[in-house]
């Protein structure tokens, strides 16, 4: 039988801590912020995170870190579901040598550090704990250490809110400065220059470049003030005018 219940009586944290101590086996469902994240529990290990953001998908995700790019992961995908291979879609991409097991690894950890934080972050909201559910073939996982999970996260969480007090509002459009898409955008980084390359069909805001990349918050907010402090990118004025750029604290 299902357990349900509000996060404002028990947070993800308290959750994961009671799960793991009981040694139940099982799928924690956590929805909140518009979104629903999945945690997956082997009598008391953690074994799975994963969400139905997106953005926080292990393909989008090796991508954005630059350790494969996006023809690659769609020929992954697309032999997966062609062939209907049970293998996951890492060990694929491992498989035919285009990551290292030590680039999966470390991609599934950010990814569950991700989304716990997101669930974190997101209260108040509701869970729904399955017993007995377990993690699909096809999915890549590894155990994770609830404590440094969690401690990672709230990092991550702690480093989100600073950040949002270095960014304009939401509605502030960014542009290429002049010097935006020249030869100083070629050592960028893969999340820089996805931004450099969105904004060469003209300026947008911060939810706009979101939508049109697929970057978690965190990843594009230290792309855009990375590429303010190299003025290669700037806000634009009401005017059209664009501004100079902002100081990275």
């Amino acid at each position: 039988m299902s357990t349900i219940g509000e996060l404002t009586d028990l947070g993800v944290p308290d959750l994961i801590d009671v799960f793991s101590r009981r040694g139940r086996t099982g799928r924690l469902t956590v929805k909140a912020g518009g979104q629903e994240v999945y945690l997956y529990f082997d009598a008391g290990r953690l074994v799975l995170v994963t969400s139905s953001d997106l953005t926080l998908r292990l393909g989008r995700m090796l991508v954005r870190q630059g350790l494969l790019d996006t023809p690659r992961l769609l020929e992954a995908l697309l032999d997966q579901a062609e062939t209907g291979s049970a293998k996951p879609l890492g060990a694929l991409l491992v498989e035919r040598g285009w990551i290292t097991e030590v680039d999966l690894i470390r991609c599934v950890e950010d990814q569950a550090i991700e989304v716990v934080a997101r669930a974190i972050d997101d209260q108040p909201g509701i869970f729904v704990f399955d017993p007995g559910v377990v993690p699909a073939s096809v999915v890549d996982g590894v155990p994770l250490e609830p404590d440094v999970l969690l401690r990672a996260a709230q990092e991550r969480i702690e480093a989100l809110r600073m950040l949002r007090t270095q960014l304009p509002e939401a509605d502030t459009p960014f542009a290429l400065a002049e010097t935006g898409g020249g030869d100083e955008s070629g050592d960028l980084a893969s999340p820089e220059t996805m931004v450099v390359n969105a904004l060469r069909t003209g300026a947008k805001t911060l939810p706009e470049l979101s939508v049109h990349m697929a970057l978690d918050e965190l990843t594009l907010g230290v792309a855009v003030l990375t590429l303010q402090e190299r003025g290669l990118i700037s806000t634009v004025a009401g005017n059209g005018a664009v501004r100079g750029r902002v100081a990275v604290r």
